[in-house]
């Protein structure tokens, strides 16, 4: 029995922007990365983000994450694209 267990990722949705729950976002190399700056709390290395891209909606995976202290919801982030499958 293992009991470290990996953690299955968890899927943040953002398609909606709201106060607390927001998120810049700086491509890399034709989008298929990006640098990101956001809001909002229990995002971790390994989860996904769902953004809005015109009537339909993008996947990326966070590779990095740092939370910041003032505000303590604040996080920079690196992110790849991540086609569903």
């Amino acid at each position: 029995m293992n009991i470290f267990k990996k953690a299955e990722p968890v899927t943040h949705d953002y398609t909606k922007r709201y106060w607390g729950h927001d998120y810049t976002f700086d491509p890399i190399d034709d989008g298929k990365k990006a640098r990101m700056m956001g809001w909002g709390r229990g995002i971790k290395k390994g989860d996904y983000l769902i953004f809005q891209n015109g009537k339909g909606t993008t996947r990326y995976q966070v590779k990095k994450i740092e939370y910041k202290r003032d505000p303590n919801d604040m996080w920079f982030a690196d992110v790849e694209f991540a086609p569903r499958n």
